[in-house]
């Protein structure tokens, strides 16, 4: 990751400051990191602290919402389809004992069994969940990084 990346995972502002940068409540800000959209920074004290990342991916999930009809629940399973073993790479028996690799519902970040290549990292400074601030086209994210490929038994 290079420095441009990292200054914009660098945590910067408070729950209430972000609340106010993009006229929202800090109660739904919880709610999203609650519900798994967002991971913010905490410090020792508990005091949620939001990166440009974070700020930039939640005004992606407020699109989403918005202006595409989204809930929830669907911002988190098109998260899910987010090929994460083939950005960091994984191995397949990594594939096979991550949760990420088998989940519909839930986004890498949130998963409780992670691949080997993935313990120990911190998630907010991930290329997987850094990516999902750019508000992306999953489906040519995927078609670009999965190419085409045959469905068994059909």
């Amino acid at each position: 990751m290079n420095t441009i990346d990292k200054d914009k995972t660098k945590p910067l502002f408070t729950i209430g400051i972000v609340a106010e940068m993009i006229n929202m409540s800090t109660h739904t800000l919880r709610m999203y990191e609650n519900k798994g959209l967002v991971i913010p920074f905490k410090t020792e004290s508990g005091r949620r602290i939001y990166s440009l990342t974070d700020l930039n991916h939640i005004k992606c999930i407020r699109h989403y919402i918005e202006n595409m009809g989204l809930n929830i629940s669907g911002i988190k399973a098109m998260y899910a389809l987010l090929p994460c073993w083939k950005m960091l790479p994984c191995s397949e028996k990594e594939q096979e004992a991550c949760d990420a690799f088998n989940s519909v519902t839930e986004p890498c970040w949130n998963v409780n069994k992670k691949a080997q290549s993935c313990l120990g990292k911190d998630c907010r400074t991930c290329s997987v969940y850094t990516l999902v601030n750019s508000c992306l086209n999953i489906k040519s994210f995927i078609k670009d990084h999965l190419g085409s490929f045959e469905v068994k038994g059909s």
